[in-house]
């Protein structure tokens, strides 16, 4: 296996997903600011969610990852979702 796209892979996954963090959290400021109700902010998450998961499709097409280079990605981006959620939002 080679280092370099794997390194590329999983640097750029754990960047988007961090990316993806401040995205919903910014949502939900604004949501929260403007005394909205909760499907508002639900339809706006899931409207930027899918947009973003194209982008992050077409990203990670571009460079041709193979698919053990994706799944070290989608691992890298699910380990950065699932630590600010469990350690950093609970501290």
């Amino acid at each position: 296996m080679k280092t370099k796209p794997l390194v590329l892979s999983v640097v750029l996954n754990l960047f988007l997903g961090y990316l993806w963090i401040l995205f919903i959290n910014h949502v939900v400021t604004i949501v929260n600011t403007i005394n909205n109700t909760i499907i508002v902010g639900g339809i706006f998450i899931v409207i930027g969610t899918a947009l973003f998961a194209i982008i992050v499709k077409g990203i990670n097409d571009q460079y041709e990852f193979t698919r053990p280079f994706k799944l070290a990605g989608i691992i890298s981006f699910a380990f950065v979702v699932i630590i600010h959620v469990f350690i950093v939002n609970l501290v």
